[in-house]
């Protein structure tokens, strides 16, 4: 029995070999996932080679001032001409001083392709000894509700739908008023998408 070399044991040689082709799936599983096969998509090449971006809303210019009693405003690249129903420039004396609208602003209009649509406009104050002013200009059409929003507090402008924004969204000048800023769903901010550039003139 001496002369008989190392005892053959199946079960060690057996986990082996299972060891082994362990580690043979994992590499080749790692490789599929380094090909990308993890169900992510690559961003896709634009026409000339490099990765196409979502581009970003852009605010349009103010438009120039409107006849009395007229308005434009800009959606996007759409530009319309609407009527004023009602405005007012200036505080109405018989609100309390701390909460009470500065300016108010209604009109309505039909688009180039015939659709009907609204528009409200207000800069309200709230306070006394420091004042909120909150600016909001809401675009209305059957199909679709807009809203721009910005808040004013000493000085510092906050608007959820653009952080770089540094001035009031709606603005008095003799005898109208403008605004311009990004709009989208009433409620929605800057990662809900659907964010679209508007301004608008209006003389009372």
């Amino acid at each position: 029995m001496g002369s008989v070399g190392a005892v053959f044991r199946p079960g060690a040689r057996t986990g082996l070999l299972i060891r082994g082709v362990g580690a043979l799936i994992a590499v080749a599983l790692a490789a599929a996932c380094s090909s990308g096969s993890d169900g992510a998509e690559a961003p896709k090449a634009g026409g000339d080679g490099t990765a196409s971006t979502i581009e970003r809303a852009v605010v349009p210019d103010v438009p120039g001032a409107s006849p009395a009693g007229t308005g434009v405003i800009v959606v996007g690249g759409a530009t319309s001409s609407f009527a004023v129903t009602a405005c007012r420039l200036d505080p109405d004396p018989a609100a309390p001083p701390a909460a009470r609208a500065l300016v108010t602003l209604t009109g309505a209009g039909t688009t180039g392709s015939g659709v009907a649509f609204t528009i409200e406009l207000q800069r309200f104050a709230a306070g006394t000894s420091v004042v909120t002013y909150t600016d909001t200009v809401t675009f209305s059409d059957p199909g679709r509700i807009l809203q721009a929003q910005r808040i004013e507090v000493s000085g510092q402008v906050t608007d959820l739908r653009d952080p770089t924004a540094s001035t009031p969204l709606v603005r008095t000048r003799p005898g109208g008023v403008t605004a311009s800023g990004l709009a989208s769903a009433p409620g929605d901010g800057p990662d809900d998408g659907g964010l679209i550039g508007l301004a608008l003139d209006a003389t009372c």
